[in-house]
């Protein structure tokens, strides 16, 4: 990893290259699979209604330009240059040079969120309202590279944008799992400070000290000041994790460090050295909790954290249940990720607390016999499914190896397995839809009822993992909702559509299409209903997750 300045123009440092530019073979090759499909079928409709013949010929490369030219102008008019030169304190955006303070605000953006790597780009915006965006990671698009940090940080440390946003970062990361588990992107105003920090955490995450340095030394005092106060952080977490291993009275103020000290992340990086041979700690004894791939607590954390996608800046996607941890205190005998800062170590200790209280409920007991029936529903449609499938090749088969048609009785066996095993399966599809609503309310009244016993207080310290996971998959009946809502829905709207035919005419088939007719439409309506009903449902309990997760999950949210 090197921390040489990028490409120059005019004077500016370029902040990554232009994605047009960087895509282009991802471009091609997009377009071209699209036009080869778009092309041809438009080739073959025209050639079949005016008898033109080789018209794909033509088709296919017409397309071809039309879709690459749509990416390459979004791209260009969406994601323009973005430099910056130090020198004289002015920055290029959008093809105009403008003085750094007139930056006043900047945006994390973060779309498609659901996916393995969500986009996250940058907004700047300036006092005259113009805007430009730095791709940061792109998801399909390439992403910023490392080395471009340096004049990043550059940019934002000489900008106009104010070193906090004013905002409880609490309530930030409320808004942004919130609209994760909808589905849809965030917007988050960043102040310079908290960005900066990121910044210098991600440098430091890849190991290269001259880009560390050097990221640093762009971010200028601002940068020195959180590199200072990170180090006074870690130092006296040394400290403290050294007089409890070594179980020796405090050392005096002028007395020196006896552990050299590792250069620690600004906020949720390495905040500690590694323990040496002489007071490492036996890593199986049972105080070892978060580095057993089986632990319930740390499976239950990732699967929240997972579900979420949260968006981070840079590769700090770690959560409670990450095997990077340190030991916290004497007699603690818990563990903590190492991206957890020194201030936040008592926080998250009460939060393990209260995963120990609850850890040994998974399964919940009342579940059991709903679960149980579930699983054997489940075992059961697909044992059905082969049997259907078994049936159909079987039959193909055998007039295929017989070289002439089956006798009857065979064909009614076959129709009989195939219509026998599609009924069973959708009676086992129901009862098994039946015991998971069970088992999924009988949770979320566990849940709720562990925490009212517990007060206020255990309320803003949100439910444990454990118990919080039972709110943030599916509502109850989820399975039974979607399906009434489907086949209201589609045999509704098939049978619109049949009932207007037969209404035509009434002479020879009588009432059937009237009756045909408003049949079908109290299904469709029935199944609109369903619909609306079990968004609704959705909404009010991933609201409800977002206040039961409490000052935890908000904490893992702005992370």
């Amino acid at each position: 990893m090197s921390a040489a300045p990028g490409p120059t123009n005019d004077g500016f440092t370029m902040i990554g290259r232009p994605p047009a530019r960087a895509n282009l073979v991802l471009i091609v090759i997009l377009s071209g699979i699209l036009a080869a499909i778009v092309g041809w079928g438009l080739g073959s409709i025209i050639d079949s209604v005016f008898d033109v013949a080789l018209i794909p010929i033509i088709t296919i490369p017409l397309c071809f330009i039309i879709t690459a030219g749509i990416c390459l102008s979004y791209l260009r008019a969406a994601f323009r240059p973005v430099g910056v030169d130090t020198v004289r304190g002015t920055a290029l955006l959008r093809g105009e040079t403008i003085p750094l303070r007139s930056i006043v605000s900047g945006e994390l953006l973060t779309r498609n969120p659901a996916a393995t790597t969500p986009a996250l780009s940058l907004r700047l915006t300036t006092d005259t309202g113009a805007r430009a965006r730095i791709i940061v990671n792109g998801g399909w698009l390439r992403s910023l590279p490392t080395s471009d940090l340096v004049p990043l940080v550059a940019l934002i440390a000489g900008s106009g944008i104010p070193d906090d946003t004013g905002q409880d970062p609490l309530d930030v990361g409320r808004e942004r799992i919130s609209r994760s588990l909808a589905g849809k992107g965030s917007d988050v105003m960043i102040g310079r400070r908290g960005f900066i920090a990121d910044c210098i955490a991600v440098a430091e995450s890849t190991g290269d000290v001259k880009l560390l340095e050097a990221v640093v030394q762009a971010a200028g005092p601002l940068g020195r000041s959180i590199r200072d106060e990170a180090m006074r952080a870690a130092q006296g977490a040394v400290e403290d994790v050294v007089r409890a291993h070594q179980d020796i009275a405090p050392a005096a103020p002028d007395a020196p460090n006896p552990t050299p000290l590792v250069p620690p992340a600004p906020q949720y990086g390495s905040v500690v050295a590694d323990e040496d041979e002489a007071t490492a700690v036996d890593d199986d004894t049972d105080d070892d909790r978060f580095r057993r791939p089986d632990d319930p607590a740390r499976l239950a954390a990732e699967q929240i954290v997972d579900r979420v996608h949260l968006d981070k800046l840079g590769d700090r996607n770690g959560a409670l249940g990450n095997r990077d941890a340190e030991r916290v205190g004497p007699d603690d005998g818990r563990e903590l990720p190492s991206w957890i800062p020194p201030q936040d170590r008592t926080r998250v200790g009460s939060w393990l607390a209260d995963d120990d209280e609850v850890v040994h409920l998974q399964p919940i007991p009342e579940t059991v016999g709903a679960r149980t029936l579930r699983k054997v529903c489940d075992r059961i449609l697909i044992g059905l499914a082969g049997v259907g499938l078994l049936a159909i090749f079987g039959a193909a088969i055998a007039e295929g190896v017989i070289d002439r048609l089956l006798p009857s009785d065979a064909n009614a066996l076959v129709a009989v397995a195939v219509v026998g095993s599609a009924l069973l399966a959708f009676v086992a599809w129901i009862v098994g839809g039946i015991a998971r609503a069970r088992e999924i309310h009988i949770a979320q009244r566990f849940s709720l009822d562990w925490l009212d016993r517990r007060g206020p207080e255990q309320r803003r310290r949100g439910l444990p993992p454990v118990l919080l996971q039972h709110f943030l998959g599916p509502i109850p009946a989820s399975r039974l909702f979607a399906a009434g809502a489907y086949f209201g829905t589609c045999v509704g709207g098939v049978g619109i559509l049949a009932g207007a035919l037969l209404s035509v005419d009434p002479e020879e088939l009588g009432a059937t299409g009237p009756i045909m007719l408003g049949i079908s439409l109290v299904l469709t309506a029935v199944g609109t209903v369903l619909f609306i009903v079990r968004w609704r449902r959705v909404k009010r309990q991933r609201a409800l997750a977002i206040e039961l997760g409490g000052e935890r999950l908000a904490y893992l949210g702005n992370l």
